[in-house]
């Protein structure tokens, strides 16, 4: 007989079909009663009219012979249904076979070497798959192939009620499951995949995992099943890390990639994934997070960024944040609100901002640099007014106490400037050293030091060179 190419859709008619139902063991002597029963249909009428109850012969019609008298007794009951979850029903089997112009014996199938003929015609044994696939082409190459389309033979597990918990566990595992790629591309494509899945998996399998589960079409589809939720018992969900999130840049880089792929980060993060690190959520990044699933009880975890123990900015970044945030490296609005940088960079509002006592020491750490008070402070108002209010600012004199009361200090106060800006600008204002150091408002007096770059300097910034030079500083003018 020669291989079947047809499509085998009339296999799929009737979800309770009958089913294969040898047992794995020849108990009746077939070959002792071969010249009783010329056809199999003598004893075996269900295969032709496709009722469940007349597969097998009753128990009466075995004591017509064995009554005890001509034959010895024997104590028959027919087997029932074989638990298997194959989807076939001999009659449309019949069918299918001669619509393409074949014939079919019961020997075709129920042979020990099928499709080879038995030595006899009593000789019988349960189908083989093997003999199954000799007929049955599939577009895949092997029998577990991942193109397979497994409905086509093999009943969904709900509709294969007689299958236990370990005839599920031992399911044959393809080949396709065990590529390191497979969790992040098993997504099925068609509509026949989802069911091809639906032989081995319940909704269960894929809600392990997915935090979406109830917004995926492919997943609703498929029915939940207490065996399998009894396999599930236990297992972890697994969040293979994918290739994209190991790039150097992806923590930059994958606002992009959520803004424009929301509903594909959700097969795995919920929103506590985010606001791990986007503590208020920012004008763009709030609408995507929102978006995400929330956590339910006993549902899928989602990923948990916080177990990996990984800082968006390393432990000594509040000391040198400031260089980020105003050349834009950073979208601190990403993750930060207004509030609260202004927390801290408000004085008005942070009085917590400070160690205790800090004003009685503050002059020291200013005068060292150690503290950044510009990030708040205005110099020329906040510590002058500051100054002046309780009596520490000096009217106009040059030799006084904060000079540390030297006549000559204005001949080397140049050096403490440089070290020290911030700690003159708690007393004197920008115009004091205009007074001097500027060409159009004071003496000109030059307040650069030797090998000074005035070059560099203005090629950072000129408008800065200007406050004291008229016109071009360096002479390009």
């Amino acid at each position: 007989m020669k291989k079947l190419t047809a499509p085998l859709a009339v296999l799929l008619v009737g979800a309770g079909a009958l089913m294969a139902s040898l047992t794995g063991t020849d108990d009746f002597p077939h070959a002792a009663h071969e010249g009783l029963f010329p056809v199999c249909e003598g004893c075996h009428v269900g295969v032709v009219t496709g009722v469940e109850a007349e597969l097998f012969p009753d128990a009466a019609s075995c004591r017509e012979c064995h009554d005890g008298v001509r034959e010895d007794e024997v104590d028959w009951t027919p087997p029932g249904p074989r638990a298997t979850n194959l989807r076939f029903f001999h009659p449309e089997h019949q069918e299918l076979v001669e619509a393409e112009g074949e014939s079919a014996t019961c020997q075709s199938c129920h042979s020990p070497d099928a499709p080879q003929p038995p030595p006899t015609r009593m000789t019988v044994a349960m189908a083989p798959p093997e003999g199954c696939l000799e007929c049955h082409v599939h577009e895949a190459p092997d029998h577990l192939a991942r193109t397979a389309e497994c409905a086509t033979c093999h009943l969904t597990l709900p509709e294969a009620e007689q299958l236990s918990v370990e005839r599920i566990a031992g399911f044959p595992v393809p080949d396709s499951h065990q590529e390191p790629d497979f969790v992040a591309a098993h997504a099925p494509e068609t509509d026949l995949d989802v069911v091809s899945c639906g032989v081995c998996h319940a909704r269960n399998t894929c809600e392990r995992c997915h935090v979406n589960a109830d917004r995926l079409d492919e997943i609703a589809s498929l029915e939940r099943d207490a065996r399998v939720a009894t396999l599930e018992e236990g297992l972890m969900a697994e969040y293979p890390i994918p290739a994209t999130h190991l790039d150097p840049d992806w923590d930059w880089d994958h606002g992009t990639v959520a803004f424009a792929e929301t509903a594909r980060c959700s097969n795995c993060h919920t929103q506590p994934s985010c606001t791990e690190c986007h503590l208020e959520g920012g004008e763009q990044a709030a609408p995507v997070i929102a978006s995400l699933p929330t956590p339910i009880p006993d549902g899928a975890p989602g990923v948990d960024l916080a177990s990996w123990g990984e800082r968006v900015h390393p432990p000594d970044f509040d000391d040198h944040h400031a260089t980020f945030a105003a050349t834009g490296a950073l979208q601190c609005a990403e993750c930060h609100s207004q509030q609260y940088c202004s927390d801290c960079h408000a004085a008005a509002d942070s009085r917590d901002f400070h160690p205790d006592n800090f004003m009685e020491r503050h002059a020291l750490e200013v005068f060292a640099g150690s503290q950044n008070c510009q990030s708040c402070h205005s110099t020329e108002a906040f510590c002058r007014d500051c100054h002046e209010s309780v009596g520490v600012a000096s009217e106009g004199r040059r030799n006084v106490a904060f000079h540390t009361a030297q006549p000559l200090w204005i001949l080397s106060h140049g050096q403490a400037a440089r070290i020290g800006l911030e700690s003159c600008a708690s007393c004197h204002r920008q115009t004091d050293c205009l007074e001097c150091h500027s060409t159009f408002l004071g003496r000109g007096v030059n307040p650069h030091g030797p090998g000074f770059d005035a070059q560099g300097m203005a090629a950072r910034n000129r408008v800065t060179c200007q406050w004291c030079h008229l016109g071009d500083p360096i002479g390009n003018d």
